[in-house]
């Protein structure tokens, strides 16, 4: 089950979070204390969000901080590629 988890967090992380939250209870207890840091996150930063779900449902720890950081950077590149692809065919035009 958790190679499906896996799979889906991949393919849509914002996806994957969504149902996270709707159809379980994971997103909420130990991750964070309100439902506005989730939902900010499921807009802006999926793949951190998911990490830092998974860390806060876990014993907290130098793994879990590298799975936070590389989701951040995850983020932060598919928002550069596609702002590079939108203003390369702003210049084409």
């Amino acid at each position: 089950m958790g190679c499906l988890y896996l799979i889906a967090a991949l393919i849509s992380p914002r996806l994957l979070l969504a149902g996270l939250w709707v159809f379980t209870d994971y997103v909420r207890p130990g991750a964070f204390a309100s439902w506005l840091w989730p939902l900010i996150g499921l807009i802006f930063m999926p793949c951190m969000t998911l990490a830092l779900v998974w860390g806060g449902n876990t014993e907290f720890g130098p793994l879990q901080i590298g799975a936070a950081v590389i989701g951040g950077l995850i983020d932060l590149g598919t928002g550069s590629e596609s702002e590079r692809r939108r203003r390369r065919q702003g210049r084409a035009a």
